[in-house]
Order: structure tokens, then C-alpha cells, then sequence
């Protein structure tokens, strides 16, 4: 269940921001309830008291049987005893991990419980509300991020087999007299037979926030300067979700 929606429609975030709660009240107090339990040392701290208490009798018996002032069975005994006492111990040591390892676990949960922002962006659309129930995949909100754009345009083969990630390429924009220049980030390594292209994906920087969604023209340059014009029709800007 939804617990609180932070975010509103068109508010712009950071990455990592908190977008979301769900209800998490069962969640925290048993949280509190391991994480008390892992910071309790009293057993190891008991455990070791006992421990060095066996060694030193153990001690004592040992000097007195050298001299035989004590018999050998009270000497097992006495070594016995400071053998458990150090299993008790490594025992405790155990239980205190496993205690820290739940803790480390719930306090996961809890952050699983969050959702934080991917990336820095705007706040696109609202999806469910708080109080309502959602299941585990349901969208909750769209962000986008339009800086930088991506778009994503077929090439000729003869064109996608010269480009590579970090290969300069020209957009022209609705609206602008020249070209904004934008750089190869992705050459699809499988071709489309029927149409014999490539798919190409172009980040373009877009520092005036421009709307995603238009049509634009890509061209990229050849090694002689020469620009060779993508197909028509031209390929859309897509943002990044």
C-alpha cells in the first residue's frame, strides 16, 4: 500500500530523491527489534567471562597436578570445562552475526519500500495515489529526462557500417536555421533485411529543454566532410524513460 506520494506533476528531481513511501509501519518496529537484538553483545561479553574463568582454574589445576597436589581426572575435568567455555564463546560470536546478518536484511527491505529516483529528471505524469494498493510492477509515476535527447533513426547499411560510438552527427530541428550537433552513442549490430538499415541512436545535448516527441533530419558526416542524409521519413526524438 502506498503510503505517501512525495513528488507532483512537473516537479523536477534529483537522482536518488525519494518519490514514494509504502506502508512500512510492521516493517519498522521489527527492524527495531533486530537491530536491538544486533547490537546486544551481552552473551559474547558473558561467554568470555566464563571463558577466561575456566583458564584460569584450568591454570591452577595444571600447576597443582606438576606438583601432585591434584589428580589427573580433576585435570580433564578442569580442561574440559575451558573447551566449552570456548565453544560457548564462538557459539555467542555466531548467534551475534546472524543477529547483525537479519538486521542487515530488514533494514534492505525497508529500503525496497522506497522509491528513489533513477536519474535526475521531471516528473512526467502521477500515476496511483496514496492509500491505494499497487502490485509489485504496477508504474507509479513517468519520469523523463529530456537533456540530453536520444533519437533513434534507421541508416542505410552503407552508412551504419562507417559509424561507430563517438562518430559526430548533425541535427536539424524544427524551427532552427543550422544543425545541433549531436554524437553516435549506440550502432545496432543487427540489421532490419527488409528495409536494409541499421538502427542508430544519437545523444544530442538539449540544455533548453526542448519537448521530446519531435521529427528532426540526421545526417552524419563522412571522413571527406561530405554529410549523408538519413531516410525519409525522418526519425522521431524519443527521451529517455
Amino acid at each position: 500500500r502506498l503510503a505517501k506520494i512525495l513528488v507532483r506533476q512537473g516537479q523536477k528531481v534529483r537522482a536518488g530523491g525519494l518519490l514514494a513511501q509504502l506502508d512500512d509501519s510492521v516493517e519498522q518496529k521489527q527492524s527495531a527489534l533486530l537491530k536491538a537484538r544486533a547490537d546486544n553483545t551481552a552473551a559474547i561479553r558473558g561467554a568470555l567471562l566464563k571463558c577466561q574463568r575456566a583458564k584460569a582454574v584450568l591454570d591452577k589445576v595444571q600447576n597443582a597436578y606438576t606438583s601432585k597436589a591434584a589428580p589427573q581426572r580433576e585435570l580433564e575435568d578442569a580442561q574440559l570445562e575451558a573447551a566449552m567455555a570456548e565453544i560457548d564463546v564462538a557459539s555467542a560470536q555466531f548467534e551475534h552475526e546472524q543477529d547483525v546478518g537479519k538486521y542487515e536484511q530488514a533494514r534492505l527491505d525497508l529500503d525496497r519500500m522506497r522509491l528513489t529516483s533513477p536519474a535526475d529528471g521531471e516528473i512526467e505524469r502521477v500515476i496511483a495515489k496514496a492509500g491505494e494498493s499497487v502490485n509489485a510492477l504496477a508504474p507509479v509515476l513517468r519520469l523523463v529526462n529530456v537533456d540530453p535527447l536520444w533519437i533513434d533513426t534507421p541508416v542505410p547499411l552503407d552508412i551504419g557500417r562507417r559509424l561507430a560510438a563517438g562518430c559526430k552527427a548533425l541535427v536539424q530541428l524544427p524551427g532552427q536555421a543550422a544543425p545541433a550537433e549531436g554524437k553516435v552513442i549506440h550502432v545496432s549490430r543487427v540489421a532490419d533485411p527488409a528495409s536494409e538499415t541499421l538502427e542508430v541512436r544519437v545523444e544530442l545535448p538539449n540544455p533548453s529543454t526542448r519537448l521530446a516527441g519531435e521529427h528532426v533530419t540526421v545526417t552524419f558526416p563522412d571522413p571527406a566532410g561530405q554529410a549523408a542524409p538519413t531516410p525519409a521519413p525522418p526519425p522521431a526524438v524519443k527521451a529517455a524513460d
